[in-house]
């Protein structure tokens, strides 16, 4: 992947404000803050992620404000901070709509002008990243596919733009589907291999902690039949690979099958 591609990871389908701080704002699946900091400026770079449930926002700030409010947890993994602060948010009522595997599925067949589909041998390729694979398990794994830009370089073009890359899984159980998202999560993969100072604080969401080892960190938060289970998983290498496990499905049963990816 280029550098190019990778700043698209970073802020995916961003939207840009003019503020006295830089902040830009795109779709991803959390929101999150990390603060960096630099050698000579008393400046912090912060990320902000919060789940949006269909796409996800995510804002990027240089500020020099601190975390602020209190948080509900705190923990440390792998020298980042992580805390949950989702102030008054609770669980949203039950809304009947497509599936996020069924708007995932129109939304790559609206453009295909710009995004292509790769198999797992195509993928495993042109990756950036060992792609992590599931174990057996009593989930039944439909398809496998990859999805990179057909433009090298490509950034979104508008604000409601989805930006597609990354690797699928798409289950089923008990009828329902559910969809697995892996891409190489570049902030917090470079805070581990240079040892850069970085906090991520989940909020805007019901998140709760899952688990927290040295290899994994696990977040999970609901909206009454949208729910995601949200997985940071250290690599051999010092690599961290997010993924994205979304489903009707109960938090029980989506931790299962990240276990099928990551291990107990």
């Amino acid at each position: 992947m280029n550098n190019d591609m990778n700043v698209n990871h970073l802020i995916r389908e961003m939207k840009e404000t003019t503020v006295p701080e830089v902040d830009i704002t795109g779709k991803v699946m959390q929101k999150v803050y990390a603060y960096q900091k630099e050698r000579t400026l008393p400046r912090q770079r912060s990320l902000k992620i919060r789940p949006a449930w269909i796409m996800a926002c995510i804002t990027l700030v240089v500020a020099t404000a601190s975390v602020g409010a209190a948080a509900l947890y705190t923990s440390t993994w792998n020298g980042i901070e992580i805390s949950i602060d989702h102030g008054n948010a609770t669980v949203p009522a039950v809304k009947n709509g497509p599936t996020y595997a069924d708007k995932l599925e129109t939304a790559l067949a609206k453009s295909t002008d710009i995004w292509k589909t790769l198999s797992l041998e195509e993928a495993e390729q042109q990756f950036s990243f060992r792609l992590v694979r599931p174990q057996e398990s009593k989930f039944t794994l439909v398809k496998s596919f990859g999805v990179v830009p057909k433009e090298a370089g490509y950034r979104v073009k508008t604000a409601d733009e989805w930006w597609l890359g990354g690797f699928y899984d798409r289950f089923q159980w008990k009828q329902q589907d559910i969809v697995v998202k892996q891409d190489l999560d570049i902030p917090m993969t470079e805070a581990l291999q240079d040892r850069k100072t970085m906090s991520l604080t989940f909020h805007e969401a019901p998140w709760r902690n899952v688990n927290v080892t040295d290899d994994t960190l696990a977040m999970f938060t609901e909206d009454g039949s949208k729910n995601l289970l949200l997985v940071k998983y250290k690599t051999a290498d010092n690599k961290v690979i997010s993924l994205e496990f979304q489903g009707n499905l109960p938090q029980e049963d989506l931790v299962t099958l990240a276990k099928a990816y990551v291990g107990s």
